[in-house]
């Protein structure tokens, strides 16, 4: 496969062309990607459910309810080409990720590159009754085959009862363009996210979530998710679906500790598995 189209398949847009160094699209585009099996198993529809270590990541807000200090890892091998993965710390009020995208060593003719991308997420939130708000910082980096930089901050809100949630993130309301080593600026895209999520407890131990989220309001390419959970005991399952294609999942609980795992169907590209493991003190 060219170096083109595996960076045009992964969305990332390194060069309009092999051998060119002047085009270039927004590559943090890394954070499309989502972070954790959980809510890709609901086609990364978290953004109102956000009650679990997660809520770093998908919406800082949610953090003012965490009840205890959790660490997170995951893996997959994103669309059967590159490797993706992340560690996340999670507290009550207060959240880090760091996150690595690695295409490994790429042929190209004679000659090849490895394409590595990270990101930085530093997260905090907090409750006044049914209201929190938080706020989400995000750093990017490209170490290969060029350097990028660029950092941008995401105010949030979610709303919490007993059944309904609603959630609302701000992307990119305040950003430093993405500036490339070789002289290249790109700014961030502004969009807002909007979700809601229903639960219901129709006996003990049983739970079921239904959640929705629009994302990309008010930008070029607005995109619509919807995901189903339930839960018995310690035990869930869950499926999603979005534009991009269909995702389910599933969690097994015991002690201190979760496994996660979800299997994502992309249109267009290879399928994805992502595995997380969760522990909480």
């Amino acid at each position: 496969m060219s170096r083109a189209w595996i960076l045009l398949l992964l969305g990332l847009a390194l060069f309009g062309a092999l051998g060119c160094g002047e085009e270039f699209a927004d590559v943090a585009a890394l954070f499309q990607l989502g972070q954790g099996a959980r809510p890709l198993g609901m086609a990364g529809a978290f953004l109102a459910l956000a009650d679990d270590e997660n809520a770093a990541f998908y919406n800082p807000a949610g953090l003012g309810w965490l009840d205890s200090i959790g660490a997170t890892s995951f893996f997959s091998h994103q669309f059967g080409v590159v490797s993706y993965g992340a560690l996340c710390l999670s507290f009550p009020y207060f959240g880090v990720s760091w996150l690595q995208l690695d295409s490994g060593w790429i042929a190209s003719g004679e000659s090849g590159f490895r394409y590595v991308s990270q990101a930085g997420v530093v997260s905090s939130g907090f409750s006044i009754g049914p209201l929190g708000l938080g706020v989400r910082g995000k750093l990017y980096l490209v170490s290969e085959p060029y350097t990028a930089f660029g950092w941008a901050v995401d105010p949030a809100l979610l709303v919490v009862t007993d059944v309904v949630r609603v959630g609302l993130l701000i992307e990119n309301s305040v950003a430093s363009p993405i500036d490339f080593g070789a002289g290249h600026t790109e700014d961030w895209e502004k969009a807002a996210r909007l979700g809601a999520a229903l639960t219901l407890r129709p006996s003990e131990g049983v739970r079921w979530n239904t959640v929705f989220e629009a994302s990309g309001l008010f930008s070029a390419d607005p995109r619509l998710a919807v995901g189903l959970e339930t839960w018995v005991g310690g035990l869930a399952a869950r499926v999603g679906i979005a534009d991009v294609g269909t995702t389910l999942g599933l969690t097994v609980r015991f002690a201190n500790f979760q496994v996660d795992w979800a299997y994502a169907v992309h249109s267009g590209l290879a399928d994805s598995q992502r595995v997380s493991l969760t522990f909480r003190f």
